[in-house]
């Protein structure tokens, strides 16, 4: 998106054709002849196609919105370009304000759109300062009359928008995009190729009269890479944006929608990695499976939007005992799952232990539920040779999981030893009241 001053009729100025003649006869370097005016018009027409289809590509995914926004830079941007070409025909005022003024705009809705990509407001204010700047500078005769201040001050806003709409894209660097890098080292290219023009205005002032702009020796350069900036920017926005999609089709199918927590494919998966790290350092690994107590019941007297708010409860409590490095999902109904590095299976249990204790509390103050308080009960089991498998360290978590559930609930087993920790007996004589109450209203 070059800031566009001035380009000219479309017969190439006399002394850019004798620097051609001059290198063809010998008298200098040697160059093909590039026709400035016809990339131009290529870089018009390749710019709006680009705007279109970012559009288009936005109306087919309606969930990622910022390509609209882009789409609509590219078109503005092309509408600038070409009012340039048309220099002459049209009012100096609309092919030099407002040619750049669109231009600028364009870019700023580059920013915008990259404020709304990352899920930030959009504030589409942000795009006036530029352009109101540009009218701002034209206004003063200083610099309406001369090009090449014209071309430093729309370089100079140029650079700003380029570099503050890298910055933007930066700050999403998170969310794990590979096109995210190469969008913000094209902007910040382009956003230095401006800044570096200024000096080299300069250096090659453009000449007065009729071919003002393309008369410079620079703008072979400016133009063509222009073209390239614009083909480029605009395929990597689009790559981002299905990036986007994919990753978030590949998160929905890991994530439980209700809870926020691995799912069991994803869990499994996650596992057998472990697993298999396992068998390469020998770290001991430990198997949790977590079952919340009377859940039927609770399903069956409040419904099943109160039992959604119980998973979602020991899903919470259970990510912020467990912390973020431990493997933690739901694996089927109301089970869930951990697989932790662990020294000893008494070591384990501990962290059980404090799940269940911190459970009981939070579920205590959370629901008044007057049937029955959410209590869970936990299997644990130790990996800790090399022929271990994800099958079998579950299927000894399960058994122990079995045993604590007959043994009475809301207690921690082992799958080598006996109950790990008992109930806290307030919590038992909670149940006990609680099953009488239940007993007495059947």
């Amino acid at each position: 998106m070059l800031p566009c001053t001035k380009l000219g009729a479309v017969t190439p100025p006399q002394s850019y054709v004798d620097y051609i003649r001059r290198g063809a006869a010998g008298g200098g370097p040697r160059l093909m002849y590039l026709d400035i005016p016809t990339l131009a018009v290529v870089t018009v027409f390749v710019t709006a196609l680009l705007g279109i289809l970012l559009i288009f590509a936005s109306l087919q995914n309606r969930a990622v919105r910022a390509p609209r926004l882009w789409g609509l830079a590219f078109v503005l941007a092309a509408a600038g370009m070409a009012l340039v070409i048309v220099r002459g025909q049209v009012p100096d005022w609309l092919s030099i304000q407002i040619a750049n003024a669109l231009v600028l705009t364009g870019l700023g809705l580059i920013w915008v759109g990259a404020r709304l990509f990352d899920g930030r407001p959009p504030q589409f204010l942000l795009i006036m300062p530029a352009p109101a700047l540009w009218f701002v500078a034209c206004a003063v005769p200083a610099i309406g009359n001369d090009i090449n201040l014209r071309t430093i001050v729309a370089s100079a806003l140029s650079a700003v928008l380029a570099i503050v709409a890298a910055a933007e894209i930066w700050r999403g660097r998170a969310e794990p995009l590979l096109s995210r890098w190469p969008t913000v080292v094209t902007l910040i290219a382009y956003g230095g190729a401006m800044l570096v023009r200024i000096p080299l205005t300069l250096t090659v002032p453009q000449p007065d009269g009729e071919h003002q702009t393309i008369a410079s020796a620079l703008y072979p350069l400016v133009a063509f890479g222009t073209l390239m900036f614009t083909v480029v920017l605009a395929f990597l926005l689009l790559n981002m944006s299905k990036e986007r999609t994919e990753l978030r089709h590949k998160t929905a199918s890991l994530i439980d929608p209700l809870c926020g927590v691995s799912n069991r494919r994803a869990f499994l998966a996650g596992a057998e990695r472990l697993i298999a790290q396992q068998r390469v350092d020998g770290t001991p690994l430990a198997m949790l499976l977590f079952d919340l107590d009377h859940f039927k019941t609770i399903n069956d007297h409040l419904g099943h939007a109160a039992g959604d708010d119980v998973l979602r409860a020991f899903a919470i409590e259970a990510t912020r005992t467990l912390g973020a490095g431990v493997l933690f999902g739901r694996i089927g109904g109301e089970e869930f799952a951990a697989l932790m590095p662990a020294r000893s299976v008494g070591e384990a249990a501990a962290v059980a232990e404090r799940l269940r204790r911190n459970f009981v509390v939070a579920a205590h103050a959370q629901f008044d539920i007057g049937i029955v308080t959410p209590t869970v009960s936990t299997g644990v089991a130790l990996g800790c040779d090399q022929h271990v498998s994800v099958a079998g360290l579950m299927a000894q978590a399960d058994r122990a999981l079995y045993r604590a559930k007959a043994n009475g609930r809301n207690r921690v087993e082992s799958a080598t030893t006996e109950a790990i920790m008992p109930p806290a007996p307030n919590v038992e004589d909670m149940e006990r009241r609680v099953w009488r109450k239940v007993s007495a209203r059947a």
